[in-house]
Formats: structure tokens, C-alpha cells, sequence
């Protein structure tokens, strides 16, 4: 069974590359002219940070404003402890210097005020040059719920999460803790298709089933439909819409060609790369799950396991490709 910090690694890849670089310079761009108008810096809240894949992938972003602090924040301690581990490593990969300093926080009252900050970590990544990554990005890793977080920031950046929750409750939450202007990257967001290859006779089945899951069956609030619910729902809870554009995810084994390993005629070698296969696993396992709760007259029993296992069994030989319908979402309260 994949865990859910194993899940969040090996998925790391998956968006990096689906990260539509349109909305993201848009999204950049943006924080810079609120850099540009500030005497501090920039003030970044991530919502649902998981292992803290966003901070690297931000930190290593070129345009970033010079002077960041990011709090990322997570309800499950789980992640957050992975994430404590994981992000300074990465960020030192990159050729920051690593600080940990409680004290680095002590100007935002707010977040101070938070019982949370106490139950995670604090740290400075600084660069000695200038290379279009942030000078200084202080950063805080907490366990939190969006309930509890109360200090005000210039951007929220909620990736792979708007699917996972009540919009009618969650955003007008969000646009409380932003200040005026201040902008909402929902990178990520799921909008209803899921496919895979090679063809199986009950895709069209499983799909509907799994989308019906996540709209009426399962307990946790989201929506199949949650990238263009966003966008419907932007203009009653004061938002405009700035841009927005398809992330989709794509998994499939590479070719020989791309990893430079194997008989020089071509073929596949039946690699994923970086740790895809894990991310494959997981996400079977999540589809396996949700199908598991339809009654027998909904869905047999030994359909699920022979779709589920075709595809376990495509994915351990290296034969089993995917793609995920995503929406990048920028917004400004």
C-alpha cells in the first residue's frame, strides 16, 4: 500500500512538468509588481503543502521576487514531517544556504500569534547571487487548518487541492486572508478525465464510476468537475479571473532515447522515470478504493478486479501510459 508521503514524492515529477508555464509567468510576474510596491517581502501562504513539493518547485523557478515568505501549511503532521526533512535538501541542492531561525518571522504578528507555527518549523534559504531564484525565502512548514491561519498574505497558492474541498466554503475563506489585490494560483486542479493506455473494454465504465465517487459517494467535499466549477464560481466570492490553462498530468514509460540506456535500434525500455511507478501504484490504489464502494449491481466485483489488475500488471511491465485533465488557475481579490 502506498502512503500518502510515498503518493506526494512520487508524484513531484508528474506536476513539475504539467505546471502550465504560461499561468505560472503570469503568476510571477504578478507577485514581482507587489514586490515592487513593498518595503518587505513578499508574503506567500500555501494551502495543503503537503511534502512541500510547491516551495522547491518554487525556489527553483527563474522571476521569483527577490525577498519571499512562504508558510506553507498542511492539516496532516505526517507530511509536514516529511516535508521538514525533505525541502531544506532540496533547496541546498540548489545552492541556497540553509538557516534555521525561529526568530525569522518575529515582523508577522499574526502568524506568531498562531498556536500552529509552534508545532512546525522555521527556516532561511539564502543564495549569495543573484539567478533568478529568491535572494531570501523564509520559509515556515506548519501543521494548520485553514481555519486557524489568520495572518494576512499577498498570494495563496492552493495546488491539487480546490478538487478536494466545499468552493462555496473555502474560497471566501481564502479571499479573508488576502490582502487587496492579492492573488490565488490554484495550479493543478483536477477537471474531469482520466485516461489510460492501452484501451481496456471498461475505461469508459470505471471512468464515469470514479468521477461519480468523487461527486456523490465519498465523504470528503470536491468536485470531477472542479477546475471549471472554479472558474463559474470566481465572480460571486469577488474574484477575477486573471488566466487560466490545462496542467494535465502524463505518465508513460520512457523510451530508450530518453534515458540513453538500451539497444541503440529503440523500443522501450519499460522504465518510468524518477519514481512514476510508485506514483501509477498509488494511483490505482485510489481508483481500486473508490470503485470498492459501489454495490455489486453498480459494479461486479470481478470487473473491478480485472480492470484493476490489467492495469497493476501493465504498469510492473512498463506498458501502461496515463493522462489526468488538470486546470492552472490564476485569480486576484
Amino acid at each position: 500500500m502506498t502512503s500518502k508521503s510515498e503518493f506526494l514524492e512520487a508524484k513531484t515529477t508528474v506536476d513539475d512538468r504539467a505546471v502550465n508555464r504560461r499561468i505560472r509567468d503570469r503568476f510571477l510576474a504578478a507577485l514581482r509588481e507587489r514586490a515592487d510596491r513593498s518595503d518587505g517581502p513578499v508574503r506567500v501562504l500555501e494551502l495543503g503543502a503537503g511534502v512541500g513539493s510547491m516551495i522547491s518547485r518554487f525556489a527553483a523557478w527563474d522571476g521569483t521576487p527577490d525577498s519571499v515568505r512562504y508558510r506553507a501549511v498542511d492539516v496532516d503532521p505526517d507530511v509536514i514531517a516529511v516535508a521538514r526533512d525533505r525541502v531544506p535538501r532540496h533547496l541546498m541542492d540548489r545552492g541556497y544556504e540553509i538557516t534555521r531561525d525561529d526568530t525569522a518571522f518575529r515582523e508577522d504578528a499574526a502568524a506568531q500569534r498562531d498556536a500552529t507555527t509552534r508545532r512546525g518549523d522555521r527556516f532561511v534559504a539564502t543564495t549569495a547571487e543573484r539567478t533568478g531564484d529568491p535572494d531570501r525565502l523564509e520559509i515556515s512548514l506548519e501543521v494548520a487548518d485553514l481555519r486557524e491561519v489568520s495572518a494576512e498574505a499577498d498570494a495563496v497558492i492552493a495546488s491539487a487541492l480546490l478538487d478536494l474541498v466545499d468552493l462555496e466554503c473555502v474560497l471566501p475563506r481564502i479571499r479573508s486572508l488576502l490582502a487587496d489585490g492579492g492573488l490565488l494560483y490554484a495550479p493543478c486542479t483536477y477537471a474531469g478525465a482520466t485516461g489510460f493506455a492501452p484501451a481496456h473494454p471498461l475505461d469508459d465504465r470505471i471512468e464515469r464510476l470514479y468521477h461519480r465517487h468523487m461527486d456523490e459517494v465519498r465523504e470528503q467535499p470536491g468536485s470531477s468537475r472542479a477546475g471549471l466549477d472554479l472558474l463559474a464560481a470566481a465572480p460571486a466570492f469577488d474574484y477575477e479571473v486573471l488566466d487560466a490553462g490545462g496542467a494535465d498530468w502524463v505518465v508513460r514509460p520512457m523510451t530508450v532515447g530518453e534515458n540513453g540506456r538500451g539497444d541503440p535500434s529503440g523500443g522501450t525500455n519499460g522504465e518510468y522515470p524518477a519514481m512514476e511507478a510508485t506514483f501509477l501504484r498509488g494511483l490505482l490504489e485510489t481508483i481500486d478504493g473508490a470503485l470498492a464502494d459501489f454495490p455489486a449491481d453498480v459494479l461486479d466485483p470481478a470487473d473491478r478486479k480485472r480492470w484493476v489488475e490489467a492495469r497493476r500488471t501493465q504498469v510492473e511491465r512498463g506498458e501502461c501510459s496515463m493522462i489526468a485533465h488538470h486546470l492552472d488557475v490564476l485569480m486576484r481579490a
